[in-house]
């Protein structure tokens, strides 16, 4: 059966799980007497360890199923939290996370068993209980307690209604095909299964019987019908006969495969038991045929049984986003205000067309470009959300590298509710993951030194997230000895960037700015933390191609910091439409700062370049038409009109012809149609169908 319309909240909501049990691991670390992430961590599990067996995922179902049973016995206070128990639990979640990745690209869990993690928790469980069940993917030795307490119960009801399975109402056509069985030697059995009661989703565990007797056979009758079990609509017992080639002990052995399932009893049918001419029509619908049908539905109960085959194509994932569900009320009221401004607009269009009322008009698309800007800003507040799925990762990560490093240090965190829009949250883990990793490695100092220096043992490293304008602005800072600036400058030399005269000459921003150029490190030796020049210049890359910005400052001895500036969208800004020649461009408003009128005669140079000096700042200028060859014929105005755009702290002037105005703009991308893509963002189709190319001031810059 086909799984993959499940596959996308199966992949979301275990990134949810695993995300809980990373983070209440770290507070049970921290707090081993606590209950409370115990019980967290406990309904993580058993939920994650349920999906990936309705899924058919079963050594994602077995190492979780193992995870559960340690977590059980610290629930139950059997056994403590060690450090080696805590390492033990997130190579666990490791493993599992592998087992997802394996699903969203290949919808296949993978061949790795991690049998030297089920082993380490069995030894782990011995220890620390004194007992400990054999790591294997049959139910703990608990459960199987709790399973044959069921049976027990369960055991004399059906002794006494033993026959149930030989009193199902077979229509003719069943008792047809059931007769035709035999006559080919094959066997007629009657089932009536027992559900254990402590059983959530009884309807799945159903589901899951059919799909194991599935490959044995056929179901020619099930009691309750089909559409019943998947709405759940039985007690804890349903009966079926089962058309099958197998014997009765593999038949039983299928079922009992099946978790939660408490018991099952089994015997031949003799198919002239049916009522002459099948006088339960209604019923013939549950006939063989129909169980195929249905089965997909039983699904949805549950999810699907069996693992798919594995496929190339990547799973759809990270398409989905939640929504408050008064937004979607504010969008549905702002579509009924569209509606009324279009009909406003029809209404005007009809007529006598030389009595049209134009100060009507003129109202009707005043109010239609109010509901459609409100609109716009609706529907970019539902594609917001917090930036915490992505940061909620790094204390994590920030752990793993204070043993890895052996230097001990703690991550602080600010503003995970700052909002995002969904496709700049996607993008932005990794260059945060580097900038962590640099202040873990580069910037904090060592244990022993930063005693020597008198500041505390623990190192500090912030991540702090807020709003500033229409940009957000994620800051990574520490409490390190900073950026070597001298060691940098010295690195630049060797590398013959610079000559020494060249380098000393260099300003601690410049200087600084080379750390983001491709394979620059100042690493001394090379490791799995950091040292390949692969880090900051891939950061600025992501980071400019996302519309933002990056830049850091320092000071020795105190600390460093990154300073991170992202748009609050991509997909529609305000802009400043300007012309150049024959032809229209627009500039991202966020990146500008004023616009000036400067005669010729203020235009001085500086080592062959010209600059303007505005306000007490030497601004570079930069001649549009000449870097986009554009045709200006014989313009020679005596003044220009200089649009000062900034990047951090850098400003640079650039010369245009003319303003039209500012206006909102959707960026569409223009893809590999052009290969001098940089200084181009991207385009924006014009109210007149024109188009005009969207200018990047921070590649400029």
């Amino acid at each position: 059966m086909d799984v993959s319309q499940y596959l996308e909240i199966f992949v979301d909501e275990t990134k949810e799980h695993l995300q809980s049990l990373n983070e209440q691991i770290l507070i049970l670390e921290k707090e081993p007497d606590s209950k409370e992430p115990i019980q967290e961590i406990f309904r993580a599990a058993h939920s994650l360890k349920g999906m990936a067996g309705t899924m058919g995922y079963k050594r994602m179902q077995r190492l979780t199923h193992d995870l559960e049973n340690v977590f059980s016995e610290i629930r139950e206070g059997k056994m403590g939290v060690t450090d080696e128990l805590v390492d033990v639990l997130f190579r666990g979640l490791d493993a599992l996370e592998g087992y997802l990745d394996n699903i969203i690209n290949t919808q296949d869990e993978g061949d790795n068993d991690n049998e030297d993690i089920i082993q380490d928790l069995d030894r782990i469980l011995k220890a620390g209980t004194g007992a400990g069940g054999a790591a294997a993917p049959a139910p703990a030795a608990k459960e199987e307690a709790a399973q044959t307490a069921t049976a027990t119960a369960a055991a004399p009801a059906a002794a006494d209604d033993k026959a149930k399975y030989h009193s199902l109402v077979l229509a003719e056509h069943e008792a047809n095909a059931a007769q035709k069985a035999v006559e080919e030697k094959k066997n007629v059995f009657g089932l009536t299964v027992y559900i254990q009661e402590t059983c959530l989703l009884k309807a799945a565990r159903a589901f899951l019987v059919f799909k194991a007797l599935e490959p044995l056979g056929d179901v020619i009758k099930a009691e309750p019908n089909v559409q019943d079990i998947e709405d759940e609509r039985f007690d804890f017992d349903f009966s079926l006969i089962l058309v099958t080639e197998a014997d009765m002990d593999k038949v039983k052995e299928a079922v009992m495969s099946v978790s939660e399932i408490g018991e099952c009893f089994i015997g031949a049918v003799d198919p002239a038991n049916h009522v002459e001419g099948g006088d339960k029509k209604e019923e013939s619908a549950e006939a063989k045929p129909a169980e195929k049908k249905e089965a997909p539905k039983a699904a949805a109960a549950g999810g699907a049984a069996k693992a798919p085959a594995k496929t190339t194509g990547k799973a759809v994932v990270n398409r989905s986003v939640r929504v408050d569900i008064e937004k979607l009320d504010g969008l549905m009221n702002l579509v009924s205000e569209l509606i009324i401004a279009k009909n406003g607009l029809v209404s005007m269009s009809g007529g006598d067309t030389e009595n049209k009322d134009m100060q009507g008009f003129n109202e009707q698309i005043e109010y239609l470009e109010t509901v459609t800007t409100n609109l716009h800003e609706t529907v970019m507040k539902v594609r917001m959300v917090p930036i915490e799925s992505v940061v909620n990762k790094f204390p994590r990560m920030i752990r793993d590298l204070s043993k890895k490093l052996d230097k001990k240090m703690e991550l602080y965190m600010t503003g995970e509710d700052t909002e995002l829009d969904r496709t700049v949250v996607d993008e932005i883990g990794d260059p945060l993951m580097h900038l962590l990793r640099n202040s873990a490695d580069h910037g904090l100092e060592s244990n022993e030194e930063r005693v020597k220096l008198g500041k505390p043992e623990v190192g500090s490293i912030f991540l702090d997230a807020y709003q500033e304008g229409n940009n957000v602005v994620i800051e990574v800072r520490d409490d390190g000895a900073g950026i070597n600036i001298e060691k940098v400058k010295k690195k630049a030399v060797e590398r013959g960037m610079f000559t020494e005269e060249q380098a000393e000459a260099l300003s601690d921003k410049e200087t600084i700015d080379l750390l983001f150029l491709p394979s620059f490190s100042t690493a001394d030796k090379i490791s799995d933390v950091s040292g390949r020049g692969v880090g900051l210049d891939v950061v600025k890359t992501n980071i400019e191609s996302l519309g933002g910005s990056i830049e850091a400052k320092t000071k020795k001895g105190e600390g460093s910091s990154f300073i991170v500036r992202l748009p609050l969208t991509l997909a529609i800004v305000q802009a400043l439409m300007v012309e150049l020649g024959q032809e229209k461009y627009a500039i991202p408003l966020g990146s500008i700062q004023t616009i000036e009128n400067i005669s010729k005669d203020e235009i001085k140079y500086v080592q062959n370049k010209e600059v303007i000096h505005l306000r007490g700042n030497v601004i570079p200028l930069i001649r549009l038409d000449e870097l986009l060859d554009v045709d200006r014929g014989d313009a020679a105005e005596e003044n220009l009109t200089v649009v000062i755009v900034s990047k951090g702290e850098s400003l640079a002037g650039l010369v245009v012809d003319n303003l039209i105005g500012q206006q909102e703009i959707v960026i569409k991308s223009i893809g590999k149609f052009i290969s001098y893509s940089k200084v181009i963002s991207g385009a924006t189709i014009l109210g007149d169908g024109g188009v005009a190319l969207i200018i990047d001031p921070n590649v400029l810059l």
